[in-house]
């Protein structure tokens, strides 16, 4: 029985209950019924709603293709900047400032910047590229620096450069830790795609167009902003999921290190 309340579906389980009760608690706090604050029922009625659409389908889709386009550059700069760096341990040294910029400034300066380089369209995909490229970066950074070196030691005296030594033996090694940047950061990555179609306040379909089309619809009434949220919260858990699974087969056969 012990063994059964630990255990982790349990407790996940527990977790999702506290939440809708905390969400019922706080829904009926603003007045029995109030759409301000909906409640889970008002919410998942609107979500049923939305989902009968063909419009919801569309922004989803579009919202996931500013993600994927976003990280398909950060990735390409990633495995760049982050191969160079675990090759050549001064450019990690090099790259850190860059590194703390990105990571550290507020994602809504590059929001802006974008819209008035490019298009309020094309603006979540380099606020994505952004965010995701120091993600990516240290996931093949360290990646390339976890290879053993008396396995580089042997193909150098087998007579490999440092350029088959980087392509053909670190970076596939790397693949790992690469693939576990990758699913890891595609959330975050996904949900700052939304975040910047709703401060650009975007037309173009896409979730957060979505949020914006609703919130304008009725000001007093969010169920359908909310159901929106849960849309894009359900992918995101998704990911999360996958991730997790991910970590799991990577550590099990021993690919990754141990936490």
């Amino acid at each position: 029985m012990k063994r059964f309340i630990t255990s982790s579906p349990f407790l996940y389980t527990a977790g999702l209950i506290l939440v809708f009760a905390l969400w019922f608690v706080f829904s009926y706090a603003q007045g029995f019924g109030s759409l301000v604050f909906p409640s889970p029922i008002a919410t998942f009625s609107a979500l049923g709603d939305i989902m009968s659409r063909p419009y919801i389908y569309e922004a989803l889709g579009n919202s996931l293709l500013h993600a994927v386009e976003g990280f398909a550059v950060a990735f390409a700069l990633a495995l760049l900047f982050g191969s160079l760096a675990g090759e050549f341990p001064f450019l990690k040294k090099v790259f850190q400032p860059m590194m703390t910029v990105l990571k550290s400034a507020p994602t809504a300066v590059f929001v802006f910047l974008f819209v008035l380089l490019s298009t309020s369209r094309n603006a979540p995909i380099w606020v994505v590229t952004l965010l995701a490229f120091p993600i990516l970066y240290e996931a093949v950074r360290a990646g390339v620096d976890s290879v053993d070196r008396e396995l580089v030691g042997s193909a150098s005296v087998d007579g490999a450069n440092a350029w088959q030594i980087l392509t053909r033996i670190k970076i596939p090694l790397s693949v790992p830790y690469i693939a576990l940047g990758l699913v890891a950061s595609f959330a975050l990555s996904f949900k700052t795609s939304i975040m910047a179609e709703v401060i650009t306040g975007s037309t173009a379909p896409g979730l957060g167009a979505a949020i914006l089309l609703y919130r304008d619809e009725n000001p007093v009434d969010l169920s359908k902003v909310f159901a929106v949220a849960v849309l894009a919260i359900a992918v995101v858990l998704l990911f999360d999921a996958a991730t997790a699974t991910l970590k799991y087969a990577l550590r099990r056969n021993g690919l990754i290190e141990r936490d």
